[in-house]
């Protein structure tokens, strides 16, 4: 092989059967949502799923409800046809306990002249100005049958900003961000156009913060894998083998993983004290029938685990500067795509374990699954022990 690329505030009372997910053994999207996921916006704007969903009473009406990494969905069966999937006010609920007065605004992120501009809102003293604006009125939930995005359908999706823009610390790296009832956007400078603004993963940050658990990916069985000793292991601090390759396949999906390399600066942004990057080569392919579906890969579902335990860590966003495919993009049954990846390391010697993969499946219920990519054997094809 050549590599050329190288808690909410309402009680939940009883679970609710999510759909079949065995295959995966990860979590679904309810069956009552899924259609209403899919059409309004998909992985970019609610993010997988982070439990099942829940039955929950709102003013004694029952009601379904399942957290995401981007938002709370919320199914009320009573309502009138356009508004029984509402959004729950997840940008206003990670603000509980912030003095918004006490926020250093910023400017606005504006790319180009066309984004110049403001919006007023009623009932709130903020404004959404120049990309954040542009974002907001390019996005909105879907109410009728003109495909133009109207303000209306705009407010449904975002609400309306709680706070001016202001740089907040995201995954050791600053961003402008600026908080709406449902959502946060945040400009990623390092992004191609069409996404250097995403939107925060806010019910990721609310489950964590309330202890709950959140998915993670189903372990992979390593009984049959055979780890270098401790003493070669050892001298991965310093070097990785710089021939070969390492592998996984599983579910229809192969991935590799070469080119390793350490930088203690990456664009010129030095590495924060005690930790170091380190960038990485991968190839996806999708080994699928022809007739199976597609799926998507976006390297905000690439974790690095590091051998001294650290929590996993997603590749950095400035991944980009390395021109990686990684970002919001499907791979058809028979194709390939393949980019380079960086991390940052909580350890100035600390070394990769292991690489863990998500993708959707974009089926009915857009379903996902996980492998891992172990680091701690012998690359394939390598022809030394690394240098010590």
């Amino acid at each position: 092989m050549v590599f050329t690329m190288l808690g909410w505030g309402i009680q939940p009372t009883t679970s609710v059967m999510a759909a079949d997910c065995a295959t995966t053994n990860t979590i679904c999207i309810d069956p009552t949502l899924v259609s209403f996921w899919t059409n309004q916006g998909g992985l970019p704007i609610f993010g997988y799923p982070l439990a099942a969903s829940q039955s929950l009473t709102v003013d004694g009406i029952p009601i379904i409800g399942q957290q995401f990494e981007r938002a709370r969905l919320e199914y009320h069966p009573n309502n009138p046809d356009t508004y029984t999937v509402l959004l729950g006010r997840l940008g206003a609920e990670s603000l509980a306990g912030v003095d918004v007065d006490t926020l250093d605004a910023v400017d606005p992120p504006h790319t180009e002249k066309s984004t110049l501009k403001c919006k007023n809102f009623a009932g709130t003293p903020y404004q959404a100005c120049g990309d954040f604006l542009a974002y907001w009125q390019r996005h909105g939930l879907q109410q009728d049958r003109n495909p133009a995005i109207s303000d209306a359908e705009s407010l449904a999706l975002f609400g309306m900003p709680l706070t001016p823009p202001y740089r907040k610390v995201i995954g050791n790296e600053s961003f402008v961000v600026q908080v709406f009832e449902r959502a946060r956007m945040e400009y990623h400078p390092n992004n191609p156009l069409a996404y250097r603004i995403q939107l925060g993963l806010l019910g990721s940050e609310l489950q964590m913060a309330n202890n709950s658990p959140v998915a993670t990916p189903a372990p992979i069985n390593n009984d049959n894998v055979v780890l270098l000793p401790q003493p070669i292991l050892d001298t991965f601090r310093s070097h990785m083998p710089y021939t070969g390759y390492w592998e996984h396949s599983s579910d229809g999906i192969y991935v590799a993983v070469s080119g390793f390399k350490y930088l203690t600066e990456f664009y010129g942004a030095p590495a924060p004290d005690g930790q170091r990057y380190v960038a990485m080569s991968v190839l996806i392919v999708n080994m699928r029938e022809p007739s199976a579906a597609s799926i998507y890969i976006d390297r905000t579902y690439f974790q690095l685990t590091d051998i001294d335990g650290n929590p996993p860590q997603s590749a950095l966003s400035n991944s980009t500067d390395l021109k990686t495919e990684f970002l919001a993009q499907t791979v058809a049954p028979g194709a390939r795509m393949g980019g380079q990846l960086i991390f940052l390391i909580p350890n100035k010697y600390g070394v990769p374990k292991q690489l863990t993969v998500t993708v959707a499946n974009m089926d009915t219920y857009h379903t996902h699954s996980s492998q891992t990519v172990e680091f701690r054997v012998w690359p394939i094809g390598a022809y030394q022990e690394p240098t010590k």
